[in-house]
């Protein structure tokens, strides 16, 4: 039976001794997927790098274990892209070594002209993960895509905002589809092969390891315009990302965190170095000058939709990005505790405002 280029990608992508990089290399000197799998062990022991994996190279081509991944991708109802087929993601295909092959679950097209990252710790506090979904919903309402890594924590805040808001959100995977990771976000990632698109590089039956997640977040940036960091520790992930981004060409924002807290240090530390500082949605848009008119219809659209009163709308003012307790609205607004109460439960059931801890509130967007 006569194989497909793509095919032949996807036979290779299953050789364990062919690293990204590595099969970037083989894709550079041969003409085409097929020269490659019919490539002499000579052949490929005289590129630079291979000499001690050619055997190994050689001996993975399996025309059987290429038969049953197609097999078990068909079973899970996956697409495939490959660098050699058009509707591959176009800014992925510009980074320095983009995945050869792409495992795809839901909506197959990605439009990367519209593509911001929200990233993070997995040890986020309640405050961050408010924070990561209001501005992946705000962000999603423009009719962006919403890209992030199904890690407990702030990627899962990212998601779920991204949902909120009926948006295209797209979760990429540090394993295979059979071994969706983490156990607890399986109905996650339903809802968002529902609606959305997972992502992954690696074989179908690959398990999570501890290598896997930082090779796919060259994907995450790879991805997207521009990447948001949402409270990340000093060795987070989401600081390899950002590097990524950076190497990469993209844009890096970040949130600003507080002074003590250990999760503030990545995203207080990109600022320091450069990265732009994000409060509102309306910093991440500005980097965007072609995005600029989706925020404006999405402010007139929410003005149409809310109409406060003057007292309610000097709360909703009052209430920022840091957590406000309801005495320092009582005395900042000069209101009574009844009052204050009834404002705060019409900006809370508009979605404007919500209750992070202890009667504090912030701003939703």
């Amino acid at each position: 039976m006569k194989r497909t280029n793509s095919q032949y990608l996807v036979g290779l992508n299953l050789i364990v001794e062919l690293s990204p990089r590595r099969l970037i290399t083989l894709l550079d000197h041969f003409s085409s997927p097929e020269e490659i799998w019919l490539a002499s062990v000579n052949e490929i022991s005289s590129l630079p790098g291979f000499r001690s994996v050619a055997g190994e190279v050689a001996s993975g081509r399996s025309e059987e274990k290429l038969d049953n991944e197609l097999e078990l991708a068909r079973k899970l109802e996956l697409d495939i892209t490959t660098l050699v087929d058009p509707d591959y993601p176009v800014l992925l295909r510009e980074i320095e070594v983009p995945p050869a092959v792409l495992y795809m679950k839901g909506r197959k097209r990605i439009d990367t002209a519209r593509t911001i990252a929200v990233v993070g710790t997995r040890r986020s506090s309640g405050y961050g993960r408010a924070i990561a979904k209001r501005l992946a919903r705000e962000l999603g309402a423009m009719g962006l895509v919403i890209v992030s890594g199904l890690a407990v924590g702030i990627d899962t805040a990212a998601h779920r905002g991204a949902l909120e808001a009926n948006a295209h959100t797209v979760a990429v995977l540090g394993s295979g589809f059979r071994h969706i990771y983490p156990a607890a976000n399986v109905k996650l990632a339903e809802k968002i092969g529902e609606t959305g698109t997972l992502v992954s590089e690696y074989p179908v039956d690959t398990k999570p390891a501890k290598w896997t997640f930082p090779q796919r977040n060259r994907i995450l940036s790879g991805l997207s315009r521009g990447v948001v960091v949402v409270e990340a520790g000093a060795r987070s992930g989401a600081l390899i990302t950002a590097r990524f981004a950076l190497e990469q060409g993209r844009e890096v924002l970040a949130v600003p965190g507080n002074l003590t807290s250990a999760s503030s240090v990545g995203p207080n530390r990109l600022i320091k170095d450069g990265a732009k500082l994000v409060e509102t949605v309306d910093d991440i848009v500005q980097e965007f000058p072609d995005l600029c008119c989706l925020n404006e219809k999405r402010r007139v659209k929410e003005r149409k939709r809310i109409s406060l009163s003057e007292a309610q709308q000097r709360v909703y003012d009052l209430i920022g990005l840091e957590a406000m307790h309801i005495d320092d609205i009582i005395d900042r607004g000069n209101l009574s505790l009844s009052e204050a109460s009834y404002i705060l439960l019409v900006l809370q059931m508009e979605n404007l405002i919500q209750e992070v801890e202890g009667r504090r509130y912030i701003r939703v967007r």
